[in-house]
């Protein structure tokens, strides 16, 4: 498997400060632009190739709408500790080396630059048409790649060949010969999840045709879910587009590897109006207000647990320090906050536009909430969905209170260690129990 450190789905995702102070030289063809610092213009033009190839493969042999243009950000620092690969799920991959040589072949570097960079493109050709993808678990979405960029690897081989790649070998055996040794299991210990997943995706295709996949992605997307439970309602859109007894068969040993639930919490909350409220509210915190270091978290979240004043009281409001990096103009998509009870169950959810944080200098930025009970104890889990190029720094103190975690709301989560979370709720009272109003 590749030396890469993928983080799309697993790890904290931080800005690549390069300390290579000339611009970057930018390598293009027609659907890929390659900027790059730190490396030769052969390299650049290297993986520029191998992502073109990648990218028409896609197109011809499954149909996926892949990026227009897709762009390579290549950046070399002698400070970093590892490669890393990773895409901002949209159009955009970005590869982080400590040096040139890092580009060699992987005899020599045991980095699988050409399957990388085909893995990538496989994460692209999955996550542009399912963009809700919190029920995929990460033998779903790795899987999926895994599968997928083995595939395109051929591809890219039968394009361009040995000399493809900037340090020239054979990397066919990086492609679906070693997939389908992996896949191999006879009689082995039981495979890790990512080529588990990556044999459920490969039946699947063989099952409905590869040119049917984009299709059920599509299908999947416009498919309303209960996180609680989303096995349910994939499985009746997967067997309505393909009705046979086999595809049935194949979700059933699927489903407890490819998706995620996420349960909800048992408490029953109750909303109310702004209005209703006494306008007295009081703010739960545990930092010190003094910011020492910042996390951006891809595939988890920002989690504070939080003890109510007594019975009887509502979170109004979330307060965040953070600040937004990416694009200056502000991304579509939004970001949820989740109260949820001590279990990390979702109580309630709530949408918020990425336009609430600016970039630059961090600030406190206030989220109205529609006024929700809440138990004796819970939690309030922030998920921003960041890539590399999108996402929320959330800054924390140096002095942990023990009460800041990573996680996602009805999943594990586990605690955050160096300070904590400069998250904070409001809470108030009701006026009178007479303007409650049933939870929708």
């Amino acid at each position: 498997m590749p030396a890469y450190r993928t983080v799309i789905a697993t790890a904290a995702v931080l800005l690549f400060a390069t300390h290579v102070s000339a611009e970057p030289a930018v390598w293009r063809s027609d659907h890929v632009a390659v900027s790059y610092q730190g490396i030769e213009q052969v390299q650049a033009e290297a993986i520029g190739r191998v992502v073109e190839a990648a990218r028409q493969a896609a197109i011809d042999q499954y149909g996926f709408d892949m990026p227009k243009t897709v762009t390579v950000t290549v950046t070399a620092d002698p400070e970093l500790k590892h490669v890393r690969l990773f895409t901002d799920g949209h159009d955009r991959i970005t590869l982080q080396l400590r040096r040139p040589d890092d580009l060699r072949r992987p005899e020599v570097t045991g980095a699988y630059h050409v399957y990388g960079l085909c893995h990538e493109v496989g994460h692209l050709a999955m996550y542009r048409p399912i963009t809700e993808r919190r029920w995929l678990s990460s033998a779903a979405a790795e899987g999926w790649a895994h599968y997928l960029g083995s595939h395109l690897v051929d591809a890219v081989h039968a394009k361009l060949g040995d000399k493809g790649w900037c340090d020239p070998y054979d990397y066919r055996a990086d492609g679906t010969q070693r997939l389908n040794k992996q896949l191999q299991n006879d009689g082995r210990p039981r495979p890790g999840s990512t080529v588990e997943g990556a044999a459920l995706w490969q039946q699947l295709v063989t099952l409905i045709g590869k040119e049917r996949v984009p299709g059920l992605f599509k299908a999947w997307q416009e498919t309303k879910i209960d996180l609680a439970d989303p096995g349910a309602a994939l499985r009746a859109t997967l067997v309505e587009r393909h009705p046979d007894e086999k595809v049935a068969a194949w979700w059933n040993r699927a489903e407890p590897v490819l998706v995620v639930k996420r349960p909800s919490s048992e408490f029953d909350a109750r909303t109310a109006k702004p209005a209703a409220m006494m306008k007295q509210p009081r703010q739960l915190s545990h930092d010190d207000g003094k910011p020492t270091g910042k996390r951006s978290m891809a595939g988890s979240g920002h989690v504070v647990a939080f003890d109510s004043p007594g019975v009887g009281w509502y979170l109004t409001k979330v307060r965040i320090h953070g600040a937004r990096y990416g694009s200056p103009r502000p991304p579509a998509d939004d970001f949820r906050v989740t109260l949820c009870d001590e279990q990390g169950k979702a109580i309630r959810e709530f949408a918020f536009p990425y336009a609430s944080f600016q970039r630059g200098a961090a600030r406190w930025v206030d989220l109205p909430i529609e006024p929700t009970e809440v138990p004796a104890k819970f939690r309030v889990c922030v998920d921003f969905n960041p890539t590399g190029t999108k996402g929320v720094f959330v800054f924390f103190d140096t002095a942990g209170s023990g009460r800041s975690r990573f996680g996602l709301p009805g999943g594990r989560s586990r605690g955050f260690s160096n300070g904590d979370w400069l998250i904070r709720a409001e809470v108030d009272q009701l006026r009178s129990a007479d303007a409650l109003k049933p939870t929708p």
